[in-house]
């Protein structure tokens, strides 16, 4: 059964240029809404970048269905790997967070920063970038790194998802 949180107990604004400044640091962001090959970050040494290709191919019930799958495997593995620790999200040129997944999981919220790239580049990560997911919205891929996150959620959308051209 659902507790009753609301939002502002699990999704706490965080200043922006400080959340950023970590992610920026390791991953050497580089946003460009025309590059379509180069990957917009320096991608970890252990990663898999999976294409999304196949879930934006389709429209309607088909999209959302694979949508959901993976936002709602991205929670079951984030509350599992950390029980109780909080990861951060980030939303390029939005408020970033920091987050409960496992508050989250018992609460009935929506994402304001999903997991899936559905406009926007979104990154989900512990607070010592050990894992994390980086999505792209318009190369339409999800890279999942940190060899804890790449073991369970990465072999988990691999199952149904192909390994994108620039993964390792």
């Amino acid at each position: 059964m659902s507790e009753a949180f609301r939002a502002e107990e699990v999704w706490r604004p965080i200043e922006y240029a400080k959340a950023w400044a970590a992610f920026d640091a390791r991953f050497d962001f580089k946003p460009d809404y025309y590059e379509r090959a180069v990957p917009a970050i320096r991608l970890p040494d252990v990663c898999v970048v999976i294409d999304l290709a196949p879930v934006f191919a389709h429209e309607g019930a088909r999209f959302a269905a694979a949508e959901a799958a993976m936002t709602a495997a991205a929670l079951r593995n984030f509350v599992w790997l950390i029980d109780e620790e909080e990861l951060t999200a980030l939303d390029w040129q939005h408020t970033p967070y920091r987050y409960s997944p496992a508050a989250h999981a018992l609460a009935d919220l929506g994402w304001p920063v999903p997991v899936f790239p559905n406009g926007d580049y979104y990154v989900h990560t512990t607070s010592d970038l050990r894992w994390g997911t980086f999505a792209h919205p318009w190369q339409q891929s999800l890279t999942v790194w940190g060899e804890e996150l790449v073991r369970t959620l990465g072999a988990e959308l691999l199952t149904w998802l192909p390994r994108h051209t620039q993964s390792p």
